[in-house]
């Protein structure tokens, strides 16, 4: 009987050495977890107030406006800052923001939704980073506008003693148009998609990316009720592709889900089942085929939930937004 005892105590003694030692491991995401957890509890209560499509004003609390990360023909590409709130040991992690806005409008402004949920990581550490990126003209193009994305990584890079950046954490949020750059910018190669001689010897290498609502197959957009501007600038391009390119296969060339290989960055995808302009099954396609390359991918859907988050109701805002932080919490390493 005393041996049994006592090989239930040495087992027991070993289970507590395991947890602690799974404990102190993940310290940094436990402790981030219970404050972030904390204070984005503290808004539940005041989420129906929030207008999930409209854009705030958040330069009041902007530490660096506008600014230039690479210049095209003599007009500044820009980036807006917004410095973390604590400073962590190995430097602050960093969070890109890429605007939507069907390719042809939007700036670096954040959307309401977003403030609550990027001010959380602002609080513990994070640096959020909102990047503009030239809109489409007939000159404009995907590739361009992928590389611009590209190039701001590139630029954390470069700029890392600077600003304090930890260049092991940088992450991709994207939304609508954004998303479809992020998700294309993350999934590319190192040596794709280059633009700016500058920071051609920089990576553009991501730790994670957050897909809300992105196009991953261009040729099931509705172009339609995308916008006017949107179907203008597809016609355009089709008549000026070289080579008598099918305007079809230049949509699969810059479609995400052609991207789709093993060992991808994690990957969490966020889309209403009622999306009219980019279809949720699209979205759905993209995360069977990652999962089944074997890549950390999660898919929140929101019931009836519309194009820009429209129609979801508090609950889902709240669970987004829960979603969205144990997501980025996990994929860091904060020790």
């Amino acid at each position: 009987m005393k041996k049994v005892l006592k090989i239930i105590g040495i087992i027991l003694l070993g289970v507590l050495i395991a947890i602690g030692i799974v404990l102190y491991h993940f310290r940094g995401q436990i402790k981030f977890y219970i404050n972030a957890a904390q204070e984005y509890s503290a808004l539940k209560n005041n989420l129906e107030s929030v207008e999930v499509t409209k854009d705030l004003n958040m330069s009041k609390d902007m530490d660096y406006k506008d600014i230039e990360y690479k210049k095209v023909n003599g007009k500044a590409v820009t980036l807006d800052i917004y410095e973390a709130k604590k400073k962590l040991k190995g430097g602050s992690p960093v969070i890109l923001y890429v605007h939507g806005g069907s390719w042809i409008y939007g700036s670096s402004q954040i959307p309401e939704l977003m403030e609550p949920l990027l001010n959380v990581f602002r609080n513990e550490g994070y640096t959020i980073i909102s990047v503009n990126y030239r809109l489409t003209t007939n000159e404009i193009d995907f590739y361009k506008q992928v590389s611009d994305v590209k190039d701001a990584i590139r630029w954390v890079y470069k700029n890392k003693d600077k600003y304090d950046f930890n260049t092991n954490e940088i992450g991709l949020v994207g939304a609508s148009a954004g998303a479809h750059l992020s998700l294309l910018a993350a999934y590319s190669g190192n040596n794709q998609f280059k633009d700016d001689k500058a920071l051609d010897n920089y990576s553009s290498k991501v730790k994670w990316v957050v897909d809300l609502f992105g196009p991953t197959n261009l040729n099931s957009l509705n172009m339609s009720i995308a916008t006017g501007k949107l179907e203008t600038a597809v016609k355009n391009r089709e008549n000026s592709l070289r080579e008598k390119q099918s305007i079809e296969n230049y949509m699969k060339e810059y479609s995400p889900i052609n991207y789709v290989k093993p060992d991808l960055p994690p990957t969490l995808i966020i889309h209403g089942t009622n999306d009219k302009m980019v279809p949720y099954k699209d979205s759905l396609e993209l995360y069977e085929k990652s999962k089944k390359d074997g890549n950390n991918v999660e898919l929140l859907t929101l019931d009836n939930g519309g194009h820009d988050f429209s129609n979801i109701n508090k609950k889902q805002i709240f669970d987004l937004g829960i979603k969205f932080i144990n997501f980025i919490i996990f994929n860091t390493n904060l020790n």
